[in-house]
């Protein structure tokens, strides 16, 4: 495409009102990106025509718009969106779109139009729309800060606004199983890590919802990891993280921050059953060595709060919310090494182990582990 025929195509849009150009802006982009012939230059363009013509971000002369869309436009560029990437049949050229229109400089900018994309494909059952997201998320890193804000804004759509989610959601892994292990991987970090206070715990529907998913699937948390996604030709497909890791850190630290709940305990079950159900691979893939010593700080931490209220090591040691923690992170790693599931250095995990308070069954399973090295 000469340069000036990029002008034609460019006044050609302007002529056509927003957000209705946005539709048209969308088939040369997927031409541009998906053709057999693509170039810097193509690409270069089809990045004008996003910032100028869908997200109205730029005008003609490339300056940043002062004002913003309004909600009723947003809203018909939503439709557009949706509409559109449900007509691509190719999976690998959707992907590739979707990326363009999200990629890693601009996904925190249009994280707004993002959010509310992917909540409309849950909400209505889009299993195109959300396989491209779950790509987009591997992608970018499913513990990316661009993944955990789509998964916080998906929480407040439909854990806080939406009273019967667990209805409307029971039937997500069902739709979109890559999707919803992904979407945990990312949940799973908003909680027990942040430092605001009406942050750190998960709310009860949300946890329920998880656990009930789970439950019913034991494959679920390795699902992303079972299917290769489609990806433009020279692309590098990221590695998966499960959400393993991260849900056993909320029931491991649960007691410790007086969350009581008994879905914790159901929690901790179903994730131990799922790693029960992983096949085993060469080398391992499903839950990485470093993640699961992140909770060891935040024991400390609790030791280190008892210590400063005037307990003495015995009654430190006796505490009941810091054993069944332990008890909890003993399961865990005894479930995950004995199926050989970690990856990552072991060794350093079982040294780190040892810096923890003394629990009987935390010590047989180092020690076993230690040995079996």
């Amino acid at each position: 495409m000469s340069t000036q025929s990029d002008v034609i195509l460019k006044q050609s849009l302007r002529k056509i009102e927003y957000p209705l150009c946005a539709k048209e802006a969308l088939g040369r982009i997927v031409e541009l990106i998906c053709g057999r012939i693509t170039s810097i230059k193509h690409m270069d363009l089809a990045l004008d025509l996003m910032a100028e013509f869908i997200f109205y971000e730029v005008d003609r002369r490339g300056n940043k718009r002062p004002q913003i869309v309004t909600p009723l436009q947003e809203l018909q560029l939503l439709e557009i969106m949706f509409e559109y990437f449900n007509s691509i049949p190719n999976e690998a050229a959707r992907n590739s779109v979707f990326l363009s229109l999200f990629s890693g400089t601009t996904a925190m900018m249009r994280s707004g139009i993002l959010s509310k994309l992917i909540s409309i494909a849950v909400g209505v059952s889009s299993p195109v729309i959300l396989l491209s997201a779950s790509t987009w998320m591997q992608q970018l890193g499913c513990l990316s800060a661009n993944s955990c804000k789509l998964a916080e804004a998906l929480v407040h759509d439909y854990f806080y606004l939406i009273p019967n989610a667990k209805d409307r959601l029971k039937t997500l892994p069902d739709i979109c199983p890559q999707f919803t292990a992904n979407f945990l991987t990312a949940v799973a970090e908003n909680y027990y890590l942040n430092s605001r206070k009406d942050k750190m715990f998960p709310p009860k529907i949300l946890l329920e919802v998880i656990t009930m998913w789970i439950s019913e699937n034991s494959s679920l948390c390795i699902s992303a990891q079972q299917k290769q996604a489609a990806l433009p030709p020279g692309a590098i497909a990221m590695e998966v993280t499960t959400p393993i890791a991260g849900l056993l850190r909320w029931c491991i630290l649960a007691p410790l921050y007086n969350q009581e709940s008994e879905l914790y305990c159901h929690l901790h079950l179903a994730l131990l059953n799922s790693i029960l159900e992983i096949p085993q691979t060469v080398p391992a893939k499903a839950i990485y060595a470093q993640h699961t010593i992140v909770p060891i700080s935040y024991v400390m931490y609790y030791v280190n709060d008892l210590k400063n209220q005037g307990l003495n090591s015995e009654q430190v040691l006796n505490d009941e919310k810091l054993q069944l923690a332990l008890d909890r992170y003993a399961q865990a790693i005894q479930v995950a090494l004995s199926m050989k599931a970690v990856y990552g250095h072991v060794d350093d995990l079982l040294n780190q182990l040892q810096h923890l308070p003394y629990n009987k069954l935390l010590n047989i399973v180092v020690n076993t582990h230690k040995r079996i090295k």
